[in-house]
């Protein structure tokens, strides 16, 4: 019977060990293999906060057992900072109910000419599953008004762009689709997991101001048209 009543005592320990395990315990080596510095955390393994993440910000996040054993993803999320804020629930290969939105004159972007451009991007994911740096499945949309609300900046307006999410050969896709006072935009947007990507836009408009615009972010002008076809890295 004492041995029963320390094997108890031992499991009641390993039990409020795990119970409030600390979330910096863990927290570091999670943070490093995805490319951050080491962060401050605080609260427990189940519920907890990361501080200052680069980029990201403050992130608050709530693993629940019970939704793993019910088939559910495990793990919710929410960040904010000044640049854009995300939630949404995970697990290791699959995304649910993502929600981000982002100022794109504050996001981190190796594209020197989204510098100082006003606007929003918004990103929703009602589904997103991947395995191996390969894109299995994916339901979600994507918008964006930066032609709308640069029209001081450039003296020319181009319409809200927006279109669908999916998986195509391993790649995540989207095309971006705007037309508005007879202009019609196309972005078809490639993204692969590895970091490489690829653009191709078409613009067509009467607008005389375009001509101006549009060339400075490399467009060419084919006939009464413009177009840009790019590739490179996104990460």
């Amino acid at each position: 019977m004492h041995k029963l009543y320390i094997l108890f005592a031992f499991l009641g320990c390993m039990f409020a060990l795990v119970l409030h395990m600390p979330l910096a315990w863990c927290a570091n080596g999670v943070i490093e293999k995805y490319g951050f510095e080491k962060v401050d955390a605080s609260g427990t393994l189940w519920e907890g906060h990361f501080w200052n993440l680069r980029d990201i910000g403050n992130v608050h996040i709530k693993l629940d057992i019970k939704n793993y054993l019910e088939n559910n993803l495990p793990l919710s999320f929410k960040t904010i900072s000044p640049s854009m804020t995300i939630s949404g629930d995970a697990s290791q290969t699959q995304l649910k109910n993502i929600n981000f939105v982002g100022q794109l004159s504050k996001l981190p972007s190796r594209d020197g000419r989204l510098q100082g451009l006003k606007g929003e991007v918004k990103i929703n994911f009602d589904e997103f599953r991947w395995e191996d740096q390969v894109c299995i499945s994916s339901s979600g949309d994507f918008s964006t008004n930066f032609l709308m609300k640069n029209a001081i900046k450039w003296n020319w307006v181009g319409p809200l762009l927006s279109g669908q999410i999916t998986c195509d050969n391993g790649e995540i896709v989207s095309r971006l689709i705007g037309e508005e006072d007879n202009q019609t935009i196309t972005a078809d947007i490639r993204l692969s997991l590895n970091g490489n990507y690829s653009l191709k836009v078409q613009v067509e408009t009467l607008d005389p101001y375009a001509d101006l615009v549009l060339p400075l972010f490399g467009f060419e002008k084919v006939g009464s048209d413009y177009k840009l076809s790019e590739q490179g890295t996104w990460l």
